[in-house]
């Protein structure tokens, strides 16, 4: 079933819990990101990145993919650009099917940031396209961006800003950061400060990104204080990497195909435990179905032509 953002993080935040938004750019990551949502009733956001788009992902033929086998399970699927730096490049996800949008203006001044939001929303809502904003400024693991509190998230800041753009979504920055951390290196999330923030803008959906290798004990207590959104990327890519790697040991003469099918194989594994962690296991099979049919019916003057 394949739905707008929106849809999946309403429910989610209303019932206390996290969707995980799972980065898919081939054929095979996103058979195994669905397949692995299908099979623990899960709803699922497959996050692409504008980068990645230009080097791999292209929508024109990954967006049938996903739309297709989205159409095949009865878990509500979206499809979200990820980071979105710029209008143009939100408008080429939404012209080409995407159901969501992030637009990442963080990097920008406040007003800046707001007014792209802004923007990204007047186009995407008329549409029935979700957006998520970014208020804070989640940064790069391995320069351990994630330990400078100047680019947390406050709390009053994200009730106004909310309000202010009317995104369906915000993303935080609490104390992860994108990409791979140091060796050894755990991060130290501020779960009061997602606590604050989730009453702020009275429990609005709110999400965590760079999320991969923050350790399982964090990422339950994440959603414990109010996460409604995990993003990971690099673990996932990671685990059909390491795919890879172990069906050659066993095999240096393994053939490519082969090798894909352990990828994917590995990455819808993964993502299973990640849907444990978040807590949205069996919690797509009660999330009503959207309808259409009443919309395209049109408008009947009654009083003329009697039911």
């Amino acid at each position: 079933m394949y739905v707008p953002m929106k849809k999946i993080l309403d429910h989610a935040a209303e019932n206390n819990y996290a969707v995980i938004a799972a980065n898919g750019i081939d054929l095979e990551m996103v058979r195994a990101l669905i397949t692995a949502a299908d099979a623990k009733k899960a709803p699922l956001i497959i996050i692409i990145g504008g980068l990645q788009m230009a080097r791999l992902a292209n929508p024109e033929l990954l967006v049938p993919v996903v739309k297709k086998l989205a159409g095949e399970t009865a878990s509500p699927i979206a499809l979200c650009l990820d980071h979105g730096r710029d209008f143009s490049k939100a408008a080429y996800a939404v012209r080409h099917g995407f159901s969501s949008i992030m637009i990442d203006a963080s990097s920008k001044s406040i007003d800046e940031n707001v007014a792209l939001t802004r923007k990204v929303v007047d186009l995407c809502h008329p549409l029935g396209i979700s957006v998520e904003g970014e208020l804070g400024h989640v940064g790069i693991a391995a320069s351990l961006d994630g330990r400078d509190e100047s680019l947390f998230t406050q709390p009053e800041q994200a009730a106004w800003f909310a309000q202010t753009t009317e995104v369906d979504c915000l993303a935080i920055a609490a104390g992860t950061a994108h990409g791979k951390y140091p060796a050894g290196y755990i991060p130290r999330i501020n779960f009061d400060l997602i606590k604050r923030v989730k009453d702020a803008t009275h429990n609005m959906p709110i999400a965590l990104h760079g999320s991969s290798d923050s350790g399982d004990e964090n990422i339950i207590k994440a959603v414990q204080a109010g996460i409604n959104k995990i993003n990971v990327a690099t673990d996932l890519q990671m685990a059909c990497k390491t795919g890879i790697q172990n069906a050659l040991v066993k095999n240096p003469d393994v053939d490519y195909l082969t090798l894909m099918q352990h990828a994917e194989f590995a990455c819808r594994s993964l993502l299973k435990h990640w849907i444990d962690l978040s807590g949205s296991a069996g919690q797509g099979a009660l999330i009503e179905p959207s309808y259409n049919l009443a919309s395209l019916l049109g408008d009947f003057d009654l009083s003329i032509i009697g039911e």
